[in-house]
């Protein structure tokens, strides 16, 4: 970084940009206040000159979902012309769930989740009877936001399972890989979500659903509020991420009760992570930090 004044693209993609921009707001302005330059391209824009800015954050890239294996040849090329946050085999490997299984391997705590491939055949009421669960949610193993998500429950009758949910799974796998999870009961007290910055637990949200619902996302009514980081819980977010075994610059770990009570982790985001500074704005210097000092190394 020879330039006086860093540039800093916050990555963004074809998505809502008045979303976007607010959500990153908090960032933008405090690399804005040490002297950076901020832009928000999109991954998908390319009369982008990627070398001409000491680093790239990939932020709000909702839309690699739909075509994700562009989104990895683009990570790819954009990492060997500026430094990329996360890396790209770290983008390649976190924009697939099946990197939950893997960390489950390495002795990650995850929500138990049955795996399913692209083009099985798989009868859902006899999955949930094998299982034990009354109540799952389905989820594509490629996916943002809830997106392509559902919860169904067995009501004795099964006609939820049997109707929307085993056609709801059936789409999924005609399109790629899904998994279900059984649903828990902790995600009525809501989500917790640390996030991680450079290696170092930064700050704790609990996201909260509306009454009714289980996505907690604010399209869906979801609400978020600061939480006091646990050391415990700062403990186990900071071995999930080393468990990656590459170091990251950002990261949200997310995590759900069980039953008695244990934390479980439901997902890593280590792609385009909601830092959740509107509700920690603290946390945007530190992050704007580490993102100059890794625009440095």
């Amino acid at each position: 970084m020879n330039r006086p004044h860093p540039r800093v693209a916050l990555v963004t993609g074809d998505v809502d940009r008045a979303a976007a921009e607010h959500l990153d707001a908090p960032l933008a302005a405090a690399l804005a206040a040490r002297g950076a330059e901020v832009v928000t391209p999109s991954w998908r824009d390319a009369a982008v000159s990627w070398s001409s800015f000491d680093a790239a954050v990939v932020r709000t890239a909702w839309d690699y979902p739909s075509d994700r294996e562009a989104f990895v040849s683009w990570a790819v090329a954009t990492g060997e012309v500026t430094r990329l946050f996360n890396p790209p085999d770290v983008l390649r490997w976190n924009t697939h769930k099946g990197y939950l299984l893997e960390l489950e391997d390495r002795g990650a705590p995850v929500v138990p989740t049955a795996w399913l491939g692209a083009g099985d055949e798989v009868d859902l009421a006899a999955l949930l009877r094998s299982r034990g669960w009354s109540q799952v949610v389905i989820k594509p193993a490629v996916g943002v936001g809830s997106q392509g998500v559902l919860s169904v429950a067995d009501d004795g009758r099964r006609a939820a399972v049997d109707g929307a949910g085993q056609r709801h799974l059936d789409a999924l796998l005609a399109a790629g890989d899904a998994l279900v999870q059984p649903y828990l009961d902790g995600v009525a007290d809501g989500e917790l979500s640390v996030v991680v910055v450079d290696g170092e637990p930064s700050h704790a949200v609990r996201k909260l659903p509306a009454t009714g619902e289980f996505r907690v996302q604010p399209q869906y009514g979801g609400t978020s509020r600061p939480e006091v980081l646990d050391r415990d819980i700062a403990a186990l977010a900071w071995w999930v991420v080393e468990a990656v075994g590459t170091p990251l610059l950002l990261a949200r770990v997310d995590l759900i009760t069980d039953p008695s009570g244990t934390p479980q982790l439901s997902e890593l985001e280590a792609t385009e992570p909601d830092l959740l500074l509107h509700a920690a704005p603290q946390a945007a210097g530190r992050i704007a930090d580490a993102v100059l000092s890794g625009a440095r190394t």
